[in-house]
């Protein structure tokens, strides 16, 4: 079975986190918000992991072909997985916010707000801080 759900009690601890990240692809945005609900519901490890396993073999597979995640995460102890989780969810963050002030600098240049510049200020020194 696909590694990631290998470390479900890893990524429990972080599911506030994970839900704040967005996937550019709805397929990997419905897989993550499956497990957040079925976790939410309080389902257990093993009927999540029946059910993603289930619903998502297909996508699952591709994740593992695609990635290097076994690798990464071989001989490494939970405290080494959840710091790998960590640099993951704050580079996500992180690019996330980088997308926002792209995004706002091209509004900005085709008509200049004092609400998005504020925001863009917001930021950028919210990247500079991290």
């Amino acid at each position: 079975m696909f590694v990631i759900l290998n470390y479900f009690e890893i990524a429990s601890k972080k599911l506030e986190e994970l839900s704040e990240i967005g996937f550019l692809f709805e397929k990997n945005e419905n897989l993550k918000y499956s497990i957040i609900t079925a976790h939410a519901e309080g389902n257990t490890k093993d009927n999540i992991l029946k059910k993603i396993n289930n619903e998502y073999k297909s996508l699952l597979e591709e994740i593992k072909e695609n990635t290097n995640i076994e690798m990464i995460t071989k001989d490494k102890n939970e405290k080494d997985i959840t710091e790998l989780l960590n640099e993951l969810i704050h580079d996500f963050k992180e690019e996330g916010n980088l997308k926002k002030i792209e995004s706002l600098e091209k509004d900005l240049i085709n008509n200049l707000d004092e609400s998005a510049y504020s925001e863009l200020i917001k930021l950028k020194s919210q990247l500079n801080r991290d």
